[in-house]
């Protein structure tokens, strides 16, 4: 089965599984695409669309907000447009309470990072590695990428 707006294969062991179990209060599960660990600590939940349209369940993402509120990360949207090679990010508040819409449209928002692959792997490390890694004499420890 493939979600009619990204493509994306949403069938897992897990929905086989509950083969569409309806309860009360009602079931939701959600995959989460990258846990960013840096040493012991957890850093960000990233989540990554594979399209060129900035949209995301909405069910989905309040979801995320909860793991990421409670890890107290921040959680990461990526978009990414393979056709172009460009990788756009949204960083979703924890604290905001999303819409009763089906979809949300993340195009109203100011993305905090818009690059290819390598200037994504930079933000990536400047923001979440580097600055995770203890330092000594003003110098960066580990290893050097």
């Amino acid at each position: 089965m493939k979600c009619p707006f990204c493509g994306a294969f949403l069938e897992n062991s897990l929905h086989k599984a509950l083969g569409g179990v309806q309860t009360d209060p009602v079931i939701s599960i959600t995959n989460v695409d990258y846990v960013l660990e840096v040493g012991n600590r957890i850093k960000a939940i990233i989540e990554e669309k594979r399209t060129y349209h900035h949209i995301a369940k909405t069910t989905q993402l309040i979801t995320l907000k909860k793991i990421a509120k409670s890890l107290n990360v921040p959680l990461l949207v990526v978009f990414v447009d393979d056709t172009l090679e460009e990788v756009t990010v949204y960083d979703l508040p924890t604290s905001w309470k999303l819409p009763r819409t089906q979809l949300f449209n993340f195009e109203r928002l100011d993305p905090v990072f818009v690059g290819d692959f390598s200037e994504f792997r930079d933000f990536i490390l400047y923001n979440f590695v580097y600055h995770a890694l203890p330092s000594s004499n003003g110098r960066r420890k580990g290893r050097r990428w």
